[in-house]
């Protein structure tokens, strides 16, 4: 069959692509601060409906032990037949797993989990070694575990501490319940993430082959940054002979496709009450193949041409500050732990996070303008912490500690206090900062969090 015949276009569909960038990235678009809740997230209240932290997508067969590696390079082992439906009946066929992790302060304000705690009469505010979120669907439908069945979750964690507990998050009562399971720590000596955002940068085109069936897709590529690198990207069929061409005669309802792994993805056709699963991965079209490959040779190029221009010293300085950098960039910090149901759950300790340092007048700086700012939720984060603490009212501040503050302004802009702005305070306590636009703002706390 010509390729002509075999390249299906999907152009009427949108389809939304699950992000696996080593840094989850922020939605873009204009922010929402309205929240709008629903009968399964009254308790969770992101700050922006458009800016959550995206879920990753993985297909699995309900009947087979599954093993999903997240972006992150977590592991969760689901075990076969032991996924149910509302009524407890053991699900068959495919079943969709949505998955997010977060593991620092902005990842969890954007969440919009609640972070309080109580216990005997004590508020406390739990400060995270990794959260993370696991839901199971089926048609749409939310599934559970079997009754006496496990799962199990190796989640990468921020520390390696030993007093962090395990809690689950009751959703319909918006409380943190304590978990008394043991989790196993684990360590190795080998950056994941940093091995994983170079094969990203410098990723290699494949280009099509035209004897074999392939899908046309229109994709929002930018939450696949891998997809994006090439102009000409469509979804070749990874076996030909087991691909039904009677699918390319289907008008379907809903196409969406979902990454299994590297390059594998799988795509899922939609009609009615059936739904088809195809195993495809990312190659270039015959066209515009030459072009892609010497995109990637010039990457190749720069990139060796950048390390020849470093002196020894540069090299060497280099070497010194990933070395005394936080553990994560030496090691993968790794906490096992077995599941009894889907949900919300959280690798915490309690903490008492008082910023009693008090600003006393907060003036806002645009554009050579100056403005007062009062009355508003302050998010508190102290740098060596990994906890964000709201204050309402007068901002406060972490005293002899690097804290950086923010606050939403309006449905465009947000105001940030920068560690060093605190610092430099005079006696007078009166801080002024700058604002930026929500986006820009998102992505600077981004990297100062991520820098710590």
């Amino acid at each position: 069959m010509s390729f002509n015949k075999a390249l299906l276009f999907f152009t009427i569909f949108s389809i939304t692509l699950i992000s696996c960038q080593d840094e989850k990235p922020i939605t873009g678009g204009s922010p929402d601060l309205t929240y709008m809740p629903n009968d399964n997230i009254d308790f969770i209240k992101p700050p922006f409906l458009d800016r959550d932290i995206e879920q990753e997508v993985f297909l699995i067969d309900a009947q087979k032990d599954e093993e999903i590696i997240t972006e992150s390079g977590s592991k969760i082992t689901v075990y076969k037949n032991t996924i149910v439906d509302n009524v407890g009946e053991v699900v068959v066929g495919n079943v969709k797993i949505e998955y997010r992790d977060f593991h620092n302060p902005l990842e969890v304000y954007l969440s919009g989990i609640p972070m309080g705690y109580d216990s005997a009469g004590v508020r406390y505010v739990f400060e995270t070694a990794g959260m993370f979120e696991l839901k199971a669907y089926q048609k749409e439908q939310l599934l559970g575990l079997k009754k006496g069945k496990k799962m199990d979750v190796d989640l990468i964690s921020t520390s390696n501490e030993t007093d962090f507990n395990f809690y689950s998050f009751d959703e319909s009562n918006g409380v943190w319940l304590f978990k008394n399971e043991p989790m196993r720590i684990a360590t190795t000596l080998k950056n994941k993430m940093a091995e994983k955002r170079e094969v990203k940068e410098l990723i290699k085109p494949i280009a099509q082959n035209v004897k074999n069936y392939a899908f046309d897709i229109d994709v929002n590529k930018k939450q696949y940054p891998e997809l994006e690198v090439y102009e000409g990207t469509i979804f070749e069929v990874r076996n030909n002979a087991s691909f039904n061409p009677i699918y390319y005669n289907v008008q379907w309802d809903k196409v969406e496709i979902y990454r299994k792994n590297k390059d594998h993805y799988v795509l899922e056709l939609f009609k009615e009450d059936t739904s088809i699963v195809v195993a495809v991965k990312p190659v270039i079209k015959s066209e515009k193949y030459a072009q892609a490959k010497i995109k990637y040779n010039e990457a190749i190029k720069k990139r060796k041409e950048s390390i020849g221009e470093q002196s020894d010293f540069d090299v060497y300085s280099k070497s010194l500050i990933a070395y005394n950098s936080s553990m994560s960039a030496q090691a993968t910090i790794m906490r096992q732990m077995s599941l009894n149901g889907f949900g919300i759950y959280n690798c915490d300790k309690p903490g008492i996070f008082n910023p009693s340092g008090v600003i006393k007048e907060l003036i806002a700086i645009k554009n050579g303008e100056e403005r007062k700012v009062e009355n508003k939720n302050f998010s508190v984060v102290d740098l060596s912490k990994n906890a964000v603490v709201l204050v309402y009212g007068a901002p406060k501040y972490y005293k002899n500690r690097n804290t950086i503050l923010w606050a939403i302004m309006n449905n465009e802009e947000m105001l940030i206090a920068f560690p060093e702005e605190i610092q430099a305070m005079l006696d007078d306590k009166k801080l002024r900062s700058g604002t930026y636009s929500i986006q820009e703002g998102l992505e600077i706390l981004g990297d100062v969090i991520a820098s710590r």
